[in-house]
């Protein structure tokens, strides 16, 4: 990179050497003026031209973000993350190099889920959100090694890593589930950030010596306190969502149930002039029908007193309602009636069918067999056993 033109002289730095640490190499050139060759394509840098573009392309996305070129920042973020992405670290990669590397992954996927939320591609914000997750996960297991201490020697301190970053990603990703409707894992992620950052808080408010804190303390702590409010805010505000969806849902499975089951016939909605109409209704018609079912009983009484019934007779004149027409006995009997008594018909109300009557009787007949039938199985199993008993003792002297 030409740095500086004066009396001939050229300042030139070699942005692909790396010195220990952060140390680039300065070229003085004296001669005649150096030939310009074309840049490298994106396959022929090493990790630290990329790191270098990445860095670059990050300052332009964010000039778009401050115009509010929302989509020119979300394309230049994501390419951005796509140069660093698959970058293969050697043998020339310095540890600089790769703590920068994981600076602009974390930064730019954040950054890059802010705008999808600005643009309400809410997939997308998840997706980039759940990026930068996955790397403070890892660098956070990995507390206290190389990158991690040139990353807080650098002024970006732990509560600005896992605690300001982390919440930024889990609120993304909080209102994406939100507005997918899946309610009770966004609040179950709110309620996780908040033990995320909370700790950070108490720990930057608990110093004793407030002017002790440096410029990164303050400005963590203050990101942190603005998020800590975003987020109860957003808590409360899915919270009352949720219990609407929950009324809705009650609703709904009412309105089903009388669909299916029936809603009744409306008694239970009706008005206290239309309950008592409704209770006049059923008593008339409750009237009306037990007069009929008399009328009906009366005229098949009458019915069966003209056929002759001595029974009937009496109940009807008991009844006082009407009696049975006048019938003269006979005194006259034929023969075969004195010579044959009559007949005496029993009714019998047994709840068994005949064939249980045969059954029974069967069952009678079947007490009369003798000892031998009714022991015949037993007998033959105590021969057969007395059988084998004899012939095992006549092995067994046999042998002897």
């Amino acid at each position: 990179v030409l740095k500086e033109i004066a009396d001939d002289k050229y300042t030139i730095e070699l942005a692909s050497w790396r010195l220990s640490g952060r140390s680039n190499v300065t070229c003085h050139v004296v001669s005649s003026p150096p030939k310009v060759v074309r840049k490298h394509a994106l396959h022929e840098m090493d990790s630290a031209e990329k790191v270098a573009l990445a860095k670059s392309q990050k300052a332009e996305a964010a000039k778009y973000f401050s115009e509010k070129d929302y989509t020119g920042a979300l394309n230049t973020y994501a390419s951005a993350v796509d140069k660093v992405r698959n970058v293969q670290h050697d043998h020339t990669s310095s540890n600089e190099v790769r703590a920068d590397l994981v600076v602009i992954m974390i930064t730019c996927s954040n950054n890059a889920a802010t705008c999808c939320i600005k643009l309400a591609k809410w997939e997308e914000a998840s997706k980039f959100a759940k990026n930068a997750l996955i790397m403070l996960d890892a660098l956070y297991g990995k507390r206290g090694m190389k990158i991690h201490t040139i990353l807080n020697s650098e002024g970006i301190i732990d509560a600005k890593l896992f605690g300001e970053w982390r919440v930024k990603s889990y609120l993304v990703v909080a209102r994406a589930c939100m507005e997918q409707g899946e309610v009770e894992d966004a609040i179950a992620i709110l309620k996780k950030a908040k033990g995320l950052g909370m700790p950070y808080i108490d720990e930057l408010s608990s110093s004793a010596d407030q002017s002790s804190r440096g410029k990164e303390e303050k400005a963590s702590l203050r990101a942190l306190t603005l998020q800590m409010k975003e987020l109860k805010r957003l808590v409360a505000e899915y919270s009352e969502k949720r219990k609407a969806a929950k009324k809705i849902e009650k609703k709904k499975a009412k309105v089903m149930a009388k669909a299916l089951f029936g809603g009744g016939d409306g008694k239970e909605n009706a008005t206290p002039d239309k309950q008592n109409n409704v209770k006049e209704r059923d008593s008339s018609e409750t009237k009306q029908h037990v007069e009929q079912v008399y009328d009906e009983q009366e005229k098949a009484v009458e019915d069966q007193t003209g056929v002759g019934s001595g029974v009937a007779t009496g109940q009807i004149a008991g009844a006082g309602t009407r009696k049975a027409p006048f019938k003269r006995k006979s005194s006259l009997k034929s023969k075969l009636e004195r010579e044959d008594p009559p007949v005496q018909q029993s009714v019998s109300f047994s709840d068994q069918p005949p064939q249980v009557k045969e059954f029974d009787r069967a069952k009678d007949d079947d007490d009369d067999e003798t000892p031998w039938q009714k022991h015949k199985e037993a007998l033959i199993l105590m021969g057969i056993a007395g059988v084998s008993v004899l012939t095992i003792v006549g092995l067994r002297r046999a042998y002897r």
